[in-house]
């Protein structure tokens, strides 16, 4: 397996990866274990609270015996160089999600496949069923990463200068994605102009015309004042967004089956139970104050933006193979 990992990248993660306790004879020390958990959130973001608690809780768990050293805001690693770092073991622990993943193995992209799922009832019963746990086993098999639990972030919506209802009303706009194959796809599957910019143009783009519409998810809009400039939304909930706990398999494994249990049982708290009531009375706000600051669209035509995305799936299974189709089908299935 390849992986693009830089020479400073790799030096940083060496570097990282000194402040966890060595080893002797493939065994943790008996002197406390320190784990580094680093991730490109901001401390202001509800990821960082919920890797505080999860450390609250290992520590805890442990009567003190692991600490997690946290390490916010890609201060060691991004996004994606924090999962390069997970292979190569100079990581314990981060925050990704499959789309990053998916740059190594492709049918971790089918999460983020558009209007896939039809609301958070149905992520719930893909993350924590069936296919969340042949994800999991896929993920160690193929990338060496322990997933400690899957995480939910929230589901996109549009915002633009017009009203959209429908997909025919997406033609010929100039919508604002991320530099993304799958979000450029399903731009131009509804007959869109895709116009990838950085998310902090994004305010200047909408309020000067280079875009007539964006799709973010709700809070961003509202911390954004993105509002102010976009006088029309929608919730379309197009792709669900994912963010997840992971972790070093090399470095779990050399730790006592008790410990990991705790680590394990702490993910699952911190993630699948807080965060994700968190995040979903966080983005339910969200959309409660557009719709006082927007003429909001609740209940758009999702069949009609539906199908429209066959070819967005079909090329993504020709890339991801049988395995991002049986993905999408379980997908489906769970629906």
């Amino acid at each position: 397996m390849t992986i693009g990992i830089t020479r400073r990248t790799a030096v940083r993660g060496l570097a990282a990866g000194a402040l966890a306790t060595p080893f002797i004879n493939g065994s943790a020390n008996a002197q406390a274990v320190k784990l580094v958990f680093s991730h490109h959130l901001p401390i202001i973001h509800l990821g960082h609270k919920t890797t505080e608690n999860f450390a609250k809780y290992v520590a805890e768990g442990t009567n003190g015996q692991i600490t997690v050293d946290i390490k916010p805001a890609s201060q060691l690693f991004n996004l994606r160089t924090s999962v390069e770092a997970l292979q190569l073991g100079t990581l314990d622990m981060c925050w990704s999600d499959l789309a990053t993943l998916g740059n190594w193995q492709p049918q971790f992209g089918f999460l983020s496949m558009p209007f896939i799922f039809t609301d958070y009832e149905h992520v719930k019963r893909v993350l924590y069923g069936k296919v969340g746990e042949q994800v999991v086993a896929d993920v160690q098999a193929t990338l060496g990463i322990e997933t400690l639990c899957l995480g939910a972030s929230g589901f996109r919506v549009f915002l633009g200068r017009k009203e959209i209802k429908t997909a025919a009303d997406c033609r010929g706009i100039k919508l604002r994605v991320p530099e993304i194959p799958t979000w450029v796809e399903m731009a131009r599957a509804l007959g869109a102009n895709p116009t990838p910019i950085p998310a902090g143009e994004i305010y200047t783009a909408l309020q000067t015309g280079v875009v007539d519409a964006i799709e973010v998810p709700a809070d961003f809009i509202v911390s954004g004042k993105l509002y102010e400039v976009g006088p029309n939304a929608t919730r379309t909930h197009h792709i669900f967004t994912e963010v997840s706990m992971f972790a070093s398999a090399k470095r779990m494994a050399a730790l006592t089956p008790a410990h990991q249990k705790v680590i394990r049982d702490a993910a699952k708290r911190a993630t699948q139970v807080e965060m994700w009531e968190a995040n979903l009375k966080e983005q339910t706000e969200a959309w409660g104050e557009i719709t006082r600051r927007t003429k909001a669209v609740s209940d758009p035509d999702v069949k009609s933006f539906r199908d429209k995305m066959a070819p967005v799936i079909e090329n993504f299974v020709k890339k991801a193979g049988a395995k991002g189709k049986a993905y999408v089908d379980g997908v489906i299935a769970a629906a």
